[in-house]
């Protein structure tokens, strides 16, 4: 039977036990799973690793853990993917950590654009989506979400990106093979504005799409990811 996985940000050692100071986690286990004494999940820290852990004990208020068994998480994306999403509605985004994460992107910036329709996240919602979707998907580290900043600040990068946008040239996956740090840059709901595509132009990132079909941000962001990582 497949283990329950759940990320601890405390540090896990590689034997002994564990006394597990979340106490949102020890009401899952507790109230949720119903989880008690013997039974087994397994724990990671983002560090690479996977930890099968034996419940020593387990109550509403406190849960200590013995680790049974080390290994390697051998679920690491082929490529380091920055993903640069212009900020949309709120379930959007949303969905684009979920699915990003389960794919395998590395890191999330959210960037304002001149079509933003928002200009905020709730970054701690965020993070407990990204943890979960790391949680469900069997990833062995944790992506991370950076700093909300605008498009020119976030050109300051020194790793290949592309842009992509309607009128762009065919996107091939094939032509970033070689790639291991790839940024890859999505529009808002409105799509880049015509400053805004001639900023890639001067930067020298190339100006991509995804064929004829017109697709939704989110659709893009997650497209382009499952071609580059899957």
């Amino acid at each position: 039977m497949r283990l329950h996985r759940f990320f601890i940000e405390q540090g896990i050692p590689e034997s002994g036990e564990i006394i597990v100071a979340d106490k949102d986690l020890i009401h899952q286990w507790h109230k949720v799973f119903r989880l008690k004494s013997g039974d087994r999940v397994v724990i990671f820290d983002g560090t690479g690793f996977d930890y099968v852990s034996e419940f020593v004990s387990l109550d509403k208020n406190s849960a200590v853990l013995r680790v049974v068994e080390k290994k390697l998480n051998q679920n690491i994306p082929k490529k380091e993917i920055h993903l640069f999403q212009s900020i949309i509605k709120k379930d959007k985004f949303e969905w684009v950590l979920e699915k990003g994460t389960e794919l395998g992107v590395f890191y999330f910036h959210p960037i304002i654009s001149e079509r933003s329709e928002k200009k905020n996240i709730n970054f701690e919602r965020a993070g407990k989506i990204i943890k979960e979707a790391s949680e469900q998907s069997g990833r062995g580290n944790l992506p991370k979400i950076e700093e909300l900043t605008n498009l020119e600040d976030a050109l300051n990068n020194d790793f290949v990106s592309i842009a992509f946008h309607p009128t762009g040239d065919k996107f091939d996956e094939n032509d970033f093979e070689k790639e291991k740090v790839l940024g890859i840059f999505i529009g808002p709901e409105g799509g880049w504005s015509d400053k805004e595509l001639e900023l890639f132009k001067e930067k020298g990132i190339k100006i991509l799409s995804l064929g004829n079909q017109i697709l939704k941000a989110e659709t893009s962001a997650i497209a382009v990811s499952s071609l580059l990582l899957l």
